[in-house]
This record gives structure tokens, C-alpha cells and sequence, in this order.
């Protein structure tokens, strides 16, 4: 993950339709009539369980040296199709295709929460149900309700059409421990750990027999053949490739978005320049983040805002009427004495407690010929850039 800021020498300011044209025309001893659809009541037979790949992990609550135990760190929506056909005509009887999860007996779950392979990060499954409601998959003796959709086909497309039903989950990554109390190294949640399976469920029942947010019974009759009853069952590292994998976790820091960071330089003769390459005394001063999780590693890489250097340690000054020429400034890395460089790369912060830091010193340089200088106005601007390996 990046975050990017600003350095600056001085403050800156800085939806088809589709048109259906009907045609008719009535001829001699030729009727013309239209043919009415019938929607009649059904049943769901013949279910099959498709996952669509999740869509991407999005960062709830960085994890620094403060997060909350109980926060959510990262969260995405997964959908889980069902393919069914109907099973003919049930008259006047109406039918129902419901979605119902649960978590089954094994390891306990407190606050529907499941283990992952990461210590201190848990699992949990939401369900968004079709009246609105977010509903936490929880562990239960029978599952529960989810989602619902009548059962019907319309007769003029047949009997043998297909359809399908979609289930709509978010699933999230909770901090279950305080952060100084997770594993060193990197935070790779790949699975759901412990002996608690999640069970999912696609079952055709009488109308309103299963009520959302409630137990469901399933029946354990097979009429008729291939009544969708059966489960969808879920351990270990198939609870996370159901949405198309695990993630990891990057230890972080709190970082001040767009932050600006005014050094002011100072004024100098042309006289202090006497060649190319001499430069001016350096200012030093520092770019740190805070509230470091115990085993963030952040890296800054820095660019210059005005692209058009030749020399990629070089940082351009901003053009305007009165701005000087045949200058640049220089930034220096005191962590090893060495110019920054405005080429992609990036280097390491220091950790010092729960901080980050990079000493920098940055001053002038000279890069023209005497027929090339001019004073004015010499600021710069450069953006940086924050990493999480």
C-alpha cells in the first residue's frame, strides 16, 4: 500500500435502451393474435454451487501500533451463484429458494469470529440478505436464513429453462489481539483454521416456511429427484478462495495524507557557487510517521514534481518570471550519507519505538556555466511516497 505526501522548499499551492419495434399488419383470411406468458409455480431442482471470484480486498482500518482490538482491518463483497432448473409445475402451491449459512460445532467462535492462520487476525462471514439486512453467519445448531426467491417459470420459454439465485457476502479480517501481541513476519491470512466448518445452503421449501434472520429445517426427503437440498461445505482455505484468495495484512504507520513539508533553504550570492557542482551549507531536517506497527518496515521513495531533469539526483527549481537558473537542489539520505534520487528508488526508514524516520539535508547546487546563470526565485517541489512491504 502507498501514501503519498508532498516536500516542498516553501508552502505551495501546491448508463441500453433497447427500442423494440413491433411490426404487424393484418392480411386478407390472415388473423393476427398475441400470445399470452403464464407464470406459474415451480420448484428448484438440480442445484450447482458457482464461485464468482470476490471482488478486491479493501483496507478498512490500517494496522498500526493503535488499532483497536476488534477493528476491521480489511473486507471484501463475494458472491455465491446457484444454477438450478425447475422442476415442473406444483399448481397452486409456491415455492421458495432459500439461501441459509451456518457455522457448524467445532472450534468455538466467539462473536462469529473464526481463526485464521495468523494469530491474532480473525475471519468473519456476513450475509447480505434479500430484506436488507447485514447478517453475521454465526454458529448455530441449524442453519439460517439468508436470502430468498420464488420459484416460478414463465410457460412460454418452457419448462427446461434455467435460472439462478445470488447470495451476496462480505467477508472481513478482524483484529482479535492488540497489535504488539501479532507474529513477527509477514501477516499471510490464506486460510480459516480450527475444526468449525461453514456450511451454505441453497434449499427449495413451501412458501414462507423459512423466515430471514430464523432456523431452517432441511428436509430430508428427495422429492422429487434432485430437489435442491443438499450443502455447500467450506474448511480451511477454501472459506477464502470462495472470494479468490487470502491476503496479506501490511504493517503500517499513520501518515498524515498530503502532508507538506516546508525546508527553507536560505538566500545565497552567486559568489557561494564559484563552479559547477558547488553547492550551498545544507538544512537538515526529517520525515517521520507514527504509531508504527511493531513490525512495519516503510519505505519512501521520492519524485520530482517538475519532470525534466537530466540528472536524477538533481531536483529541478519551479519555472516562473523570476525564477533563478542554473540551480537545482540536492537532497542527502543521512541514513547513508548518499543524494536521494528521483528515479523510483526507495529506501528504508528508520524505526526508532513506534516511529519511522529519514533524516534528510538538502541545499543548493550549481549546474550551469557562468552564460547559463541567473538569480531569482529558487524553490522546488518533490512528492514522497510511503510503502508497506
Amino acid at each position: 500500500m502507498t501514501q503519498p505526501s508532498a516536500f516542498s522548499r516553501a508552502s505551495h499551492r501546491p448508463r441500453r435502451y433497447r427500442f423494440i419495434q413491433a411490426l404487424a399488419c393484418l392480411l386478407p383470411g390472415l388473423f393476427v393474435g398475441a400470445a399470452h406468458a403464464v407464470i406459474v409455480e415451480s420448484q428448484a431442482i438440480q442445484c450447482e454451487f458457482t464461485n464468482g471470484a470476490g471482488r478486491p480486498w479493501v483496507e478498512v482500518t490500517p494496522l498500526t501500533s493503535s488499532t483497536p482490538v476488534g477493528s476491521v482491518l480489511w473486507q471484501r463483497p463475494v458472491s455465491l451463484v446457484t444454477n438450478y432448473r425447475y422442476g415442473g409445475m406444483t399448481g397452486s402451491t409456491p415455492h421458495e429458494l432459500v439461501s441459509a449459512a451456518h457455522w457448524t460445532a467445532g472450534t468455538p467462535l466467539s462473536d462469529a469470529v473464526a481463526p485464521t492462520n495468523v494469530s491474532g487476525i480473525g475471519f468473519k462471514i456476513t450475509a447480505s440478505s434479500s430484506d436488507g439486512i447485514l447478517r453475521d453467519i454465526t454458529q448455530t445448531s441449524r442453519p439460517v436464513a439468508m436470502a430468498k426467491v420464488p420459484v416460478r417459470y414463465d410457460t412460454s420459454a418452457g419448462q427446461n429453462q434455467r435460472s439462478l439465485m445470488v447470495t451476496n457476502y462480505v467477508q472481513s479480517l478482524i483484529l482479535t489481539v492488540p497489535p504488539s501481541q501479532l507474529p513477527s513476519g509477514e501477516l499471510r491470512v490464506d486460510r480459516v483454521d480450527g475444526s468449525s466448518a461453514l456450511m451454505l445452503y441453497s434449499v427449495d421449501l413451501l412458501k414462507d416456511v423459512a423466515s430471514l434472520g430464523a432456523e431452517v429445517s432441511i428436509p430430508g426427503n428427495n422429492i422429487p429427484l434432485g430437489i435442491c437440498r443438499r450443502p455447500y461445505a467450506l474448511m480451511g482455505p477454501a472459506i477464502l478462495d470462495m472470494g479468490g484468495g487470502g491476503i496479506t495484512v501490511p504493517n503500517t504507520c499513520v501518515v498524515e495524507s498530503y502532508r507538506t513539508v516546508p525546508v527553507k533553504l536560505g538566500r545565497f550570492s552567486l559568489a557561494t557557487f564559484p563552479s559547477v557542482g558547488s553547492t550551498s551549507a545544507q538544512v537538515p531536517f526529517k520525515i517521520e510517521l507514527s504509531q508504527c506497527a511493531v513490525n512495519a518496515r516503510p519505505k519512501i521513495t521520492f519524485t520530482d514534481k517538475i519532470a525534466t531533469h537530466t540528472d536524477p539526483t538533481v531536483l529541478n527549481l519551479s519555472a516562473s518570471p523570476n525564477a533563478a537558473k542554473g540551480f537545482g537542489i540536492i537532497m542527502i539520505n543521512d541514513l547513508n550519507q548518499q543524494r536521494i534520487r528521483y528515479d523510483g528508488s526507495s529506501y528504508d526508514m528508520q524505526r526508532i519505538g513506534d516511529s519511522a524516520v529519514i533524516p534528510l539535508r538538502a541545499g543548493y547546487i550549481r549546474t550551469g556555466s557562468d552564460a547559463e546563470l541567473k538569480t531569482g526565485d529558487a524553490d522546488g517541489a518533490a512528492e514522497f511516497t510511503f510503502t508497506f512491504p
